[in-house]
Parts: C-alpha cells; structure tokens; sequence
C-alpha cells in the first residue's frame, strides 16, 4: 500500500485489484484508473473486463482508456522510437 501511495504503478494496479477481490468496486477502480493514467496497460484491461462484466461504468472506462492512451503518449520520443527500432 505504501509503494503504491508513493508512485509505483504496478503497485497501485495490485491495490486496485486487491480492493475489487474484497468487492470494493470502487475502490477498485479508483486504483486502477490512477495506474491506467500513468500508462499501465494491464489497469486498462481490468477495467475493460470491469466495465464487460458491470462492474465498472463505460464512462470509468472511456476515463482509464483516455488517460492511458494520454500518458503513452507523452512518454513517445524519437529518441525512444529509435532505440525500439534498434532493437534496444
């Protein structure tokens, strides 16, 4: 919980789902879309199965997948593109 309050994403992700298996709903989903926002797919897709099963409302998930896309794309860089292209 601690790592996650303090930035770690795969750590916010786990609290999320931590909270949803206790059925904490949306506590869950707050989790989890702090995580989708800064760009961890794996959030996203338990949202996305969330929302499928209605657990999550599509507006929740417009919000995770919108943030993700916002957070990839500020990530990008030539320099990065590069490197991928390398094979770096």
């Amino acid at each position: 919980k601690k790592a996650a309050m303090q930035g770690h994403v795969e750590s916010r992700n786990n609290l999320g789902c931590s909270e949803v298996e206790k059925g904490n709903n949306n506590r869950g989903v707050r989790h989890l879309l702090i995580s989708a926002q800064m760009g961890y797919k794996d959030s996203v897709e338990a949202i996305k199965r969330m929302f499928m099963d209605g657990n999550a409302t599509k507006a929740q998930y417009a919000e995770a997948l919108k943030g993700y896309q916002d957070a990839v794309e500020e990530m990008k860089s030539h320099d990065r593109d590069e490197a991928k292209r390398l094979g770096f």
